[in-house]
This record gives structure tokens, C-alpha cells and sequence, in this order.
């Protein structure tokens, strides 16, 4: 069969990150994170014998009628795309007109078609198959299958008129047999962070699922699960060599939920990247509480340049309500720790959880200030469908968003606080911004820091990128 897989337009303020985001938002501009999950799944697509196209609206600037246009093109037999909250309305009307323009049928994924599975199919007609949780693994046979679904796991789909829910499935065990993305299909040069040193620059996943039970977290709870599922070191290995034979890689974002969980893999990865005499640079997602001076000491001579650190809050209580499971004191020691072996630090920070309070965000703030990571991510709190976070805000009356589209961080929080409304913390995030990166003391650190041009080039664009974030919050 052909099958396109689509990011169709989503309007709203700046440009819209669905795919591959924990986060999901409206953005001030175009660095959007690879789609790694839609590679992987135009991937086992073609290994199943299907051919597969790609639309990336958002990146390509098509309208929806430009996106209708070349949907027909492709003369598609099924239509994939990864729906998401804050996303769903435009996504309905996006979907409806892809039917109608190609006869295609409509496989949806994604975290918000997981949680509402029967919702999605009762509201919009033109969804003909959700698939739930990890799509990438059960879309080659949910397309193989098409004409009969009955012995499909893990997928809700509709039927003679009739809603059929299949169960939930099973997640991969074996990740080693999952082929490598696809991303020439997907194609690697449309996507970039921000904040890359060097290109070109790629994505890689070398585990799946977080041990981890913060209640704000979308993806272990949606998506991939609470149990970490990890590709064997070797296996690995190959698609590095593979990505730096074939694309001349020479930067990486290992985009694991938690890379630093398990110290002796870690150990492991960057001895063989130096064995292989690899000219790599990289950055991950890592935990205080998971680090060591010797984990570091290896993952600073295996090349890695950046760990990416959820701190979320500067109040204790706020910390210990999200089930963070981390105290002030192991976030500041450990900061503190990778800076000492020259690896940059980036701290993510929210606002507008329920548990905060005028006193809670100036300690959010004041916390970020005192710990001057290298970076930092600023986001508003946002309860998806899918967290416990959603269901306690729901449970609670605490919810003031009155459309799925006020999930996308420029309407400010989306549920209620202590003591604070709505509007004291609509401009919150450029506040925070201006008040973090223009500090004198932070301007001389990065300055310090600044060892060479891939380092200058950086910081430039990354003031650009930071310009163009405090408009769109403001």
C-alpha cells in the first residue's frame, strides 16, 4: 500500500511542535526536534513492502489547501499522522479534508489519540484506526491488516459503524529488532534544536520508557511505559557508525527519556565511542540523582557536551507534590557537579502547577538563577490527557481551559493555582527569560565559556531564537 505520513498545518501563534515533543507547544520558531518516532515508523512501513511518502506542513509552509494539493499527489491508500492535545481541533479539520481530498484512510497515533481511543473516532468521522501508545511498532501491521483489524492488538478502530477496541498491546521487548529510522523518507536536514553546536545533527532513541513517575510526564504515561527498555550498546553502535558513515554526523541528541539510569551502560557507550575514534559531540536527558564523578568523567571524555536536567521547581513542596522524587539540595550538588567536569547544564523549569503560589514562582525563579545552568527551558505547566497530573486537576475542578487549544503554552496555565489567576502568569515564561539570560553574571559565564567558534556560533543564534521566545510570550 502507499501510505503518507503527514504533519498537516496547526495555526495559532509561532509554529507548532506536534511530533516528538514532551512538551507540546507553539514555538517562536523553526527549530523543531526531529520526528524519530514517524522515521521509525516509514521504516518497518517499507520493511513490510509498503511504500511510504511525508508531508511536514509545519516545516514546508503549506496551507492547508498547498498540504490537500500534494496529499493528492501521492495518491495515498492510508493516511498516518500524530495527533496531540492542543493540536486536536486543527488536526479534526485537517484529517476531515484529507479524506475528503484523497479517499485515503486515516490511521491516527499519538498520546492524546491514546487517552480519548473511543472519543477520537466518535468526534471525527474520518478517523478510520487509532493506534495506541507506540505507533511506530504496530502501524506495518495495522496497514498489512487494514481488511480485517479483529487480531490486531493495541489499536481502537471503527467498523461497520460500530467502535472496536482491540486492548492495549503489548510494548516491544526487543528493540534491537527494530530497524534503524528511515530518515531519508523523513528527512534528517529539516530538523535542528537550537541550541546544536555543529552539524550535521541528528536524533537517536537508544532506550525506550522511564523509570520515573513524575505526575507532569506525558510520555512514560501515554506513550512508552514506566519500564525502560534498552537497545544493546552494540546495537547502538551500528547506527552511529552508520549515521556517520553514510551522513558525516558530528553532533547527536540522545533523546531517551533518562539516558543516565543505568550507569555501566553508560560507561559502556562512551568507551566504545572513543574506541571508535569518533569526532562526536552529544547531549542527553539525565537525573541528579542518577550521577557520579566517574559516570561524568567518562561521559566527558566520551564526548558529550550538554545534560539536559528537569528541575521543574525552586519549592520543595511543589517537588514533592509532582512526585519528582528529588530534593533542592541533590539538584544543586549535582549541578553543580557535571559544571565541575566542564559538561553543560541545561535546567528545565514550569510554572502554573496546581500546587504553586505567587511565593512558589519567585522561588522557581530565584532557584533557576542560583543554579545558572547554561541553558534554560522555561514552559508552563501543562496537564496532558494521559498524566495522573490530568486526572487530579480534573478530579479537582481545577481545569480553566475551555479548549483542547489552550494547551499549546501561549494562553498562559490551564489550571487553577493557590492564589494566583490566570492572567499573573500569562507573560510569565518572557519574564522569566529576560530576568534569567540578561543577567550580568550569567552574560560573563557564558562568555567565559565560549571556547571556540562552533561555541560563538551557538550562543548567537540561541540569542536570536531567545528574541524572538520573550516576543511570543509577552
Amino acid at each position: 500500500m502507499r501510505v503518507l505520513i503527514v504533519n498537516p498545518p496547526w495555526p495559532g501563534k509561532g509554529f507548532g511542535t506536534r511530533s516528538q515533543n514532551r512538551i507540546i507547544k507553539h514555538r517562536s520558531d523553526k527549530f523543531l526536534q526531529y520526528p524519530i518516532f514517524l522515521a521509525y515508523s516509514a521504516s518497518q512501513l517499507k520493511n513490510a513492502g509498503h511504500s511510504v511518502s511525508y508531508i511536514d506542513s509545519v516545516i514546508q509552509d503549506f496551507d492547508l489547501q498547498r498540504t490537500e494539493m500534494e496529499a493528492k499527489k501521492a495518491l495515498p491508500d492510508v493516511i498516518f499522522m500524530e495527533t496531540t492535545t492542543p493540536s486536536i481541533v486543527a488536526d479534526y479539520e485537517n484529517l476531515t479534508r484529507l479524506k475528503e481530498a484523497t479517499g485515503a484512510g486515516i490511521i491516527v497515533g499519538g498520546p492524546h489519540a491514546t487517552y480519548f481511543h473511543r472519543q477520537v473516532l466518535e468526534e471525527c468521522p474520518a478517523i478510520d484506526v487509532v493506534i495506541r501508545h507506540e505507533f511506530d511498532t504496530k502501524i506495518s501491521s495495522v496497514v498489512s491488516n487494514l481488511r480485517d483489524l479483529k487480531g490486531v492488538a493495541g489499536i481502537t478502530y471503527r467498523n461497520d459503524g460500530q467502535i472496536i477496541d482491540n486492548g492495549d498491546g503489548e510494548l516491544s521487548e526487543h528493540l534491537d529488532q527494530i530497524p534503524f529510522p528511515d530518515r531519508d523518507t523523513i528527512p534528517w536536514r529539516w530538523y535542528l534544536e537550537a541550541w546544536y553546536s555543529r552539524q550535521p545533527f541528528m536524533n537517536l532513541m537508544t532506550s525506550r520508557g522511564c523509570p520515573y513517575h513524575c505526575s507532569f510526564c506525558l510520555w512514560p504515561q501515554s506513550m512508552y511505559g514506566h519500564k525502560q527498555r534498552f537497545r544493546s550498546i552494540d546495537n547502538v553502535m551500528s547506527e552511529i557508525l552508520e549515521l556517520v558513515g553514510r551522513y558525516g554526523v558530528r553532533e547527536l541528541n540522545i533523546d531517551d527519556g533518562t539516558f543516565t539510569t543505568n550507569k555501566r551502560r553508560v560507561i559502556e557507550f562512551c568507551r566504545r565511542l572513543r574506541r571508535e575514534k569518533l569526532d562526536l559531540i552529544w547531549t542527553c536527558n539525565g537525573r541528579v540523582d542518577t550521577l557520579d564523578d566517574e559516570m561524568l568523567s567518562e561521559m566527558k571524555k566520551g564526548g558529550c557536551k550538554m545534560i539536559r536536567l528537569g528541575v521543574e521547581s525552586g519549592s520543595q513542596e511543589v517537588l514533592d507534590k509532582i512526585r519528582k522524587g528529588l530534593t533542592l539540595k541533590q539538584i544543586e550538588d549535582g549541578v553543580r557537579m557535571v559544571k565541575r567536569h566542564g559538561i553543560q547544564t541545561l535546567g528545565g523549569f514550569m510554572f502554573g502547577f496546581p500546587y504553586d503560589s505567587r511565593k512558589s514562582v519567585e522561588e522557581t525563579l530565584r532557584f533557576a538563577k542560583r543554579l545558572s545552568p547554561d541553558q534554560v527551558q522555561f514552559s508552563i505547566a501543562m496537564c496532558y490527557p494521559g498524566t495522573s497530573l490530568y486526572e487530579y486537576a480534573r478530579e479537582n475542578h481545577l481545569l480553566l481551559a475551555k479548549s483542547f487549544k489552550e494547551f499549546d503554552m501561549t494562553y498562559g496555565p490551564v489550571v487553577k493555582t493557590l492564589d494566583m489567576e490566570r492572567e499573573d502568569l500569562e507573560h510569565i515564561l518572557a519574564r522569566a527569560y529576560r530576568e534569567f539570560y540578561f543577567r550580568p553574571a550569567f552574560v560573563f559565564q557564558t562568555l567565559f565559556n565560549m571556547k571556540n567558534m562552533d561555541e560563538i556560533k551557538r550562543v548567537f543564534r540561541s540569542l536570536m531564537s531567545l528574541v524572538r521566545t520573550i516576543k511570543l510570550h509577552q
